[in-house]
This record gives structure tokens, C-alpha cells and sequence, in this order.
């Protein structure tokens, strides 16, 4: 029996309009009053994403940063896996080289980018490629109203960031509208040049770069531990590259309608889209027992 349901955000838990939709949030309140646990699993950093539970007062624990860190249902960070400075500054050097790429840092101190209308182009591309029933215009119209609301600080570059020794780099994420044409062999490069990379992604315009430790999937098993569940006690739900290690360590491992192929191949299950309440869907079937049940 499923005891443990781990969510994805961006393209998974929140709609086009990134918010959590009343159904997704009922559903999952009356998983918990079933007994059983919730949590999320997402790309986004703690403060990007505790507000949209705290709206619906959703209160679960937070993977946050692809796995890079661990927040419990009180919001207290119990662990961060980060990547080393000199990992980091031999990427912004392979970086440098090409004249088309957006890069930020993901830090235990926040979002730090060097260009806002590229923060916001990414946004929208993200948004875009997540949901292809809306415009471009209609994605970065929401882009630019969610990024300012995000805690993000913007700087001319990022030597200061990297010398604050108290600080830690949890994710690098670069984006182009170039796409895999530059991504694909960018990302080969960076294997070949930069050891313990986790590399994924969360559209088809951006890359997302952990440390090899940090993935969604090895954050969902540390938790199923902890909780003394196995991977067919556990059901985790996402859209995109940066969800594999979980889709494919959990047994029922469940792949939202709008996914990328990838994210399709290694789910189990597939659901509706995020715009049609899938999460709601897939733990509506658990509690009512019509799939997702032991064999």
C-alpha cells in the first residue's frame, strides 16, 4: 500500500498560472487525513516555494533544489548538499565561451542572476514549454509578474557571491533560446570537464547543475528511510528531466500528461495535466483504490 506521495511543482503540482489549484490542495489534505505523507520534490528554492503550500496550509516536508536540500514540516533546513567553489567557477568559464547563455546562481542564501530581463525571459520560457496551450506573450506576462515577487538579487557578476565563504552553491542553472541545439553538446562538455555533476532540467531551454549527490531521487529514498518505507510503498509524480531519479526509483512513479518524453519513459503511470489537475487525479485513484494499489 502507498504511504508516502512525493510531488513535482513547476508542470506537476502548480497549473499555468504557477499556482496550487483547490482540487490538487483538497487532494492532498485528504491523503494526509488518510495517513498518508506528503511531500514535495521540486527544482525551486525553499523561499520560492513554502509560500504556494502556506496558501493552501499545506504542511508536508520540501526537497527543495533538486534534492540539494531538506526542509521538515516546520520549515527547518536539515541538510544541504552543495557544489564546491572552484566546481563552480570552471562552469562559468565553460560559460563565458558561448555569448547566448543566461546563468544564475542557487544558493543557501538565495537567488543571485545578473540580468532581469533574462531571469524573466527564462521564466516565461519555462512556462511556455510546460504549458503549450498558452502564447509566449501570455508566459511572460506571468513571468514578469512572478519575478517580482521572487527574492532574488540581482549583480553586476558573481566573484562576490563565490568569495562569501559562509555561502553555499546548491544548483547553477543556465538557460538559452538556443535550446538542445546548445544545451545537448554544452552538457557533454561539462561531464567531460567537471567532475560529481548531477546534470538534469526542468524545460527544454535550460539546464539544471547539482552536485552528483544532490537528485530528487536520492533525496525521495533518504526520505522513504526515515520513514522506514520501500519503493513500493512510495508514489512520486513529475513532468520533467530533473524528476527521473525519482520516477524511476519509486514503483509507483507517475508522469503528468503535459511530461517530457524522457519523464514519460521512466514513470509507470500517467496522469492528467497540470492544467487539469493531475496530482488531484493520481491520489484521487490511491485513495479510492481504482490503480496504484499493491499487485
Amino acid at each position: 500500500m502507498i504511504k508516502l506521495i512525493v510531488s513535482d511543482m513547476d508542470g506537476t503540482l502548480l497549473n499555468e498560472h504557477m499556482e496550487i489549484s483547490n482540487a490538487n490542495a483538497s487532494a492532498i489534505k485528504r491523503a494526509q487525513e488518510q495517513g498518508i505523507h506528503f511531500a514535495i520534490a521540486t527544482g525551486r528554492d525553499y523561499p520560492m516555494a513554502s509560500p504556494l503550500l502556506k496558501e493552501h496550509t499545506i504542511i508536508c516536508p520540501l526537497i527543495a533544489q533538486n534534492g540539494a536540500q531538506y526542509f521538515d514540516g516546520t520549515g527547518k533546513n536539515l541538510y544541504n548538499i552543495g557544489l564546491e567553489k572552484k566546481t563552480v567557477r570552471q562552469m562559468l568559464d565553460i560559460f563565458s565561451q558561448y555569448d547566448s547563455l543566461h546563468e544564475e546562481l542557487m544558493t543557501s542564501k538565495g537567488i543571485f542572476s545578473d540580468n532581469k530581463d533574462q531571469r524573466e525571459e527564462m521564466l516565461a520560457s519555462m512556462l511556455s514549454d510546460m504549458n503549450p496551450d498558452i502564447t509566449f506573450e501570455e508566459a511572460l506576462e506571468t513571468a514578469k509578474k512572478r519575478v517580482d515577487e521572487m527574492p532574488i538579487t540581482y549583480v553586476d557578476d558573481y566573484s562576490d557571491v563565490l568569495n562569501d565563504q559562509s555561502l553555499v552553491v546548491l544548483k547553477v542553472a543556465v538557460h538559452t533560446k538556443k535550446g538542445k541545439a546548445l544545451l545537448d553538446p554544452l552538457k557533454e562538455k561539462l561531464y567531460e570537464a567537471v567532475p560529481d555533476l548531477a546534470i538534469t532540467a526542468s524545460s527544454e531551454r535550460n539546464l539544471e547543475i547539482n552536485h552528483k549527490n544532490a537528485q530528487k531521487g536520492l533525496a525521495v529514498a533518504k526520505l522513504a528511510r526515515k520513514l522506514d518505507l520501500k519503493a513500493d510503498q512510495v508514489m512520486t509524480i513529475g513532468d520533467n528531466i530533473n524528476d527521473i531519479s525519482m520516477l524511476k526509483w519509486a514503483k509507483y512513479s507517475v508522469a503528468m500528461e503535459n511530461a517530457a518524453p524522457e519523464a514519460k519513459e521512466a514513470a509507470n503511470y500517467l496522469t492528467s495535466s497540470n492544467r487539469k489537475n493531475g496530482v488531484a487525479e493520481a491520489i484521487t485513484r490511491v485513495l479510492s483504490g481504482k490503480i496504484y494499489k499493491n499487485d
